[in-house]
């Protein structure tokens, strides 16, 4: 069964269950997981495609306008899809209207289709367990962005800004056919102020924490990394570790069928075990990605379930450091596709009762 064929499967067990005649997909995202790597954005910085995928019982369409049809039937994976066209003075909404014909059809981008939201968690439901074509692609996706993020962390220098190294990031990724739809630069202070440190025209002075997440095909490969110039001061070494044992907690606990709050949970707790236990509340957590930077942001409270084949990215965070790399989930073992390469530094992190592993340390310049 091709990638598309057990997906198309996927939508019309979701329209049976939630009693539609037809679905209309939208956002660069579904855009993506249906044609199995389809790419229909224009506009970089929207989630918003410039073509939709129609699905029924019997059908699967492209709808584009004459603007864009072509390319889009052309170079993307659309095989075993039809399409349909309308004049680019035209509105998606409007064609879909004659398109759809009153039938009842739901979208995941109301506002420029017309139609109704798609009921239930259709991203939970039907995106989160990967295919193995996906998980091939996944894998080639983290192995690049590992290299982009390790090549500018290797050659930059003090006295760079945050922007320069920003761009070094973004051009290392776009010359892979990565779009880089997070890149978080922070140096000195501003590693230990910000969690979310959007880049400045700070210079840097002795160290710093670099942060991609980057799209290919739809999927989002999300990676963290630290470097200091000159010996690592004794706390920072020790908050390092202590951030590497939590993400180990969390990646020991995420097991298929648990709920997410309860992995959570597990991440909470070595916090306070690693004498942070408030550190938990200064940041998310992460949680299952995919082709969303997260899928869910996991909160104490989540029900919701881990199911195999699915991508994970935890990446907690004591202040001046973090830890995060993406894992797929694979028959009970965690697969990193974010792995560091063989001569960036490592660290031996172990719990109570665990073996050892080794999570990406602070690279010294």
């Amino acid at each position: 069964m091709s990638e598309t064929v057990e997906k198309l499967v996927r939508v019309r067990k979701y329209l049976k269950d939630h009693k539609l005649e037809g679905v209309v997909f939208h956002s660069r995202a579904n855009f993506a997981w249906l044609s199995g790597g389809g790419d229909a954005h224009i506009v970089s910085q929207s989630e918003r495609g410039f073509g939709a995928l129609l699905v029924t019982a019997k059908s699967a369409v492209l709808v584009a306008n004459r603007i864009e049809i072509d390319r889009l039937f052309n170079e993307e994976p659309l095989s075993g899809f039809t399409q349909k066209t309308f004049p680019w003075t035209q509105s998606m909404a409007d064609a879909l209207v004659k398109i759809t014909g009153g039938k009842k059809f739901a979208s995941d981008d109301p506002d420029a289709t017309g139609l109704p939201a798609l009921p239930g968690d259709f991203a939970y439901a039907c995106r989160a367990q990967l295919t193995d074509a996906e998980i091939r692609r996944y894998k080639a996706l983290g192995r690049d962005c590992v290299m982009a993020m390790e090549t500018v962390a290797r050659q930059l220098q003090v006295g760079d800004s945050e922007h320069q190294v920003e761009a070094d990031l973004a051009r290392h990724c776009l010359a892979r056919g990565i779009q880089p739809t997070v890149l978080l630069v922070a140096f000195d202070q501003r590693v230990q102020k910000y969690r979310h440190p959007a880049p400045t025209a700070k210079h840097l002075a002795k160290m710093g924490l670099l942060v991609v997440c980057g799209n290919r095909g739809g999927l989002i490969a999300n990676v963290t990394r630290l470097f200091h110039f000159g010996p690592i001061p004794a706390d920072l070494l020790h908050r390092h570790e202590a951030v590497c044992r939590v993400d180990l907690a969390l990646w020991n606990a995420t097991k298929a069928g648990v709920a997410w709050g309860k992995v959570l949970q597990a991440g909470i707790d070595q916090y306070a075990t690693e004498g942070f236990a408030k550190e938990w509340e200064l940041h998310h957590q992460g949680g299952p990605t995919g082709y969303a930077g997260r899928d869910i942001v996991v909160t104490p409270d989540e029900k919701r379930v881990v199911q195999d084949q699915q991508a994970v990215a935890w990446n907690p965070s004591i202040t001046g450091t973090k830890s995060e790399d993406t894992f797929i989930l694979d028959g009970g073992k965690a697969v990193n596709i974010t792995q560091a390469s063989a001569d960036w530094p490592m660290i031996k992190v172990q719990l109570p009762g665990g073996v050892a592993v080794s999570k990406p340390g602070i690279l010294v310049r």
